[in-house]
């Protein structure tokens, strides 16, 4: 009965209009301006007996750790979401992307799907166990964090938190359709340069052609081998050149070009070597090719990360969907990057990321959320907390 009653509590009306809410910060990264939607939740949350703590990044950026005490018996379970948003873009927008419009069972606006939409409905979770009154024997945590979209700042300061190693798992609301994500790719960026001589254009053979150098090294990056060992939910390991840049002026031989190149890795491969096969690779290419001179750096990278579905706290989850909502929750392959890379790899703490929201429609313009996905949402989310925590 007591559980009954705490889902009473899960109102989707109630969601809506918290990420309307949210929706209506422009927290778009870069510059992020994140501080004034987590200290909205703050104020939301602390009437309900959360300790609100603000992680300060910059003047106007901060991560917000919102505790429900618990007893201690148990590690923490953390319900996580960032609250920055990726920029508009030049695409039309039947609704105006920062006024959270409620229409049609839906929440419209950018970040509604990606993921303010998630977050709203932990916080209703969260209130709602708060409200249940329920003892519990771990604390119920919930961070929302700035600077997801860019480099993980908040996320990288929540792990460095003195308690975050005794955290019993960590659930990010993603948007997943939700359904479970146990694992993700790692994000591998290597910036390659080729390097040249300039000459008027009319003169060709005085220079060196850095942009017909690169043709080069991308026809043998295109046919190099780079090991790895397919995943059974992930798939492959793959690489995409999708930015170059090279050349000042129609008449002058370019002496520079660049590249960058987006890799997706698997748990397995390990960033440090794929680096030095890279440079090994070059290293060949200017022995091979005459007039090659090439660099290549790091632009950007995370670790692959990955939770075993054998994990207590997976399980649990599970268990709590079944028991309390009646749901089986499908398990797929998570295609982009979370909060999860940091997580994992730092503290090895169970991960999941289960979401409201349809992943297609994130970073797209008339990005919108349903009403009744994050209900749903919510109600995992309290089923779980009951089910770690009490």
């Amino acid at each position: 009965m007591e559980l009954q009653h705490m889902f009473a509590q899960i109102s989707g009306a109630e969601i809506a209009r918290l990420t309307s809410d949210l929706v209506r910060f422009d927290t778009t990264n870069p510059p992020g301006n994140e501080r004034p939607a987590v200290e909205y939740i703050a104020d939301y949350l602390k009437p309900f007996g959360f300790e609100c703590h603000l992680i300060e990044h910059e003047q106007q950026r901060a991560t917000l750790q919102a505790r429900l005490k618990g007893s201690g018996e148990r590690g923490a379970l953390v319900l996580n979401g960032h609250v920055d948003v990726v920029p508009v873009g030049a695409g039309s927008w039947q609704y105006p992307p920062f006024e959270g419009v409620i229409e049609d069972g839906k929440v419209w606006g950018r970040g509604s799907a990606d993921m303010k939409g998630g977050v709203a409905a932990m916080i209703v979770a969260a209130k709602a166990v708060a409200q249940a009154k329920l003892p519990l024997k771990g604390d119920l945590i919930l961070a929302a964090t700035a600077g997801e979209e860019v480099n993980m700042l908040g996320a990288r300061s929540l792990a460095g938190l003195p308690d975050a190693r005794n955290w019993q798992a960590v659930i990010i609301s993603e948007p997943t359709s939700n359904r479970l994500g146990l694992a993700e790719r790692g994000v591998f960026w290597p910036e390659i340069t080729t390097y040249g001589k300039t000459a008027h254009g009319s003169t060709p053979e005085l220079g060196v052609n850095a942009v017909m150098m690169m043709v080069k090294v991308l026809s043998e990056l295109e046919k190099l081998e780079i090991p790895f060992q397919p995943h059974p939910v992930l798939g492959n390991f793959t690489r995409s050149v999708n930015t170059i840049q090279g050349g000042v002026k129609v008449n002058v031989v370019p002496d520079q070009c660049s590249v960058m190149v987006d890799m997706r890795t698997l748990p397995g491969q390990d960033h440090a070597e794929l680096l030095r096969l890279l440079e090994a690779f070059l290293a060949r290419l200017e022995g091979e090719i005459p007039n090659l001179k090439a660099s290549i750096r790091l632009t950007y990278e995370l670790p692959p990360a990955e939770t075993s579905q054998n994990a207590e706290a997976v399980q649990k989850f599970l268990s709590a969907a079944k028991t309390h909502c009646t749901t089986e929750i499908p398990i797929i392959k998570v295609p982009f990057a979370t909060e999860a890379a940091v997580f994992v790899p730092t503290l090895g703490v169970p991960t999941l990321i289960l979401g409201p929201g349809d992943p297609a429609l994130a970073h797209q313009p008339n990005e919108f959320i349903e009403v009744i996905e994050m209900e749903k949402a919510a109600k995992l989310y309290a089923a779980a907390a009951v089910e770690m925590l009490s």
